[in-house]
């Protein structure tokens, strides 16, 4: 049985890795709002469950600007939307088909705190944002892990659901860097023969996107009602780019 290792977990946001800088996630997942009561006869409680919220964080990490490339940079001017992704390792740096967090967040706070090497704390409300609205999972597995890619994949997929699934699903990506424009999919399959087998899934992807000057990340969710076939692989399409790095995610909707 796999046993993940804090040491292996990386912190994404926006289109920035700032796992170099964070040294604790928080609590991350799901929590579903109760409601309870009971009649003076009852012999137990009620509970009824309402509306799901996000949890994320508070992320800890060092206060460390990093010439308007660090998490100083990207975070300190509080009430930001942010791409979050945390995807998981074992024994190693996270690797497909490891678990990953994944969601947007707005952000409630930036605070520094302690004494010699100086901290900050950021602190996300727990909310479901717009863009992922109607999903009540923030977890799915790593379609790509970091990394660079320099042409489109023709290889067999790497994530095999078991069966296929008509609950839709969240596409998350995070392009770190690129040196020109570029498309980031997903591309499913009822089979896992060959490239020839893999389509484009309806809905997963990016559009066109260019990391040159400044990273980029998105969420986007697919109909609840959408059809993703059994296995998945990722996809790029260099534009202009000759090399782009990134990272993606999927989540099948339950």
């Amino acid at each position: 049985m796999t046993r993940l290792n804090s040491k292996y977990t990386r912190v994404y946001a926006n289109g920035y890795d700032v796992s170099g800088v964070a040294t604790n996630i928080g609590t991350v997942g799901v929590e579903v709002d109760e409601a309870s009561g009971a009649a003076y006869s009852d012999e137990v409680v009620n509970i009824i469950l309402g509306n799901s919220s996000m949890k994320c964080g508070p992320i800890n990490a060092f206060l460390s600007p990093s010439a308007a490339t660090g998490l100083h940079e990207l975070m300190s001017a509080g009430n930001v939307i942010q791409n979050i992704m945390i995807p998981f390792g074992a024994v190693a740096d996270p690797t497909v088909g490891m678990p990953c967090f994944a969601w947007t967040m707005q952000q409630g706070s930036y605070q520094a705190n302690g004494d010699g090497i100086v901290g900050v704390t950021i602190n996300y409300p727990q909310a479901s944002y717009s863009t992922v609205k109607g999903y009540d999972n923030p977890f799915g597995l790593l379609v790509h892990a970091k990394g660079a890619e320099t042409a489109a994949n023709t290889a067999i997929g790497t994530i095999d659901n078991g069966a296929s699934s008509a609950k839709g699903g969240i596409f998350a990506w995070q392009l770190f860097s690129s040196d020109g424009t570029c498309t980031l999919s997903i591309d499913d399959s009822a089979t896992n023969l060959n490239n020839a087998a893999f389509a484009a899934l309806s809905g997963a992807t990016s559009g066109e996107i260019d990391a040159t000057t400044t990273p980029a990340s998105g969420m986007i969710a697919l109909a609840k009602t959408a059809t993703v076939r059994q296995y998945l692989r990722w996809q790029i399409a260099l534009n202009s780019a000759t090399t782009a790095t990134f990272a993606l995610a999927f989540i099948r909707g339950t």
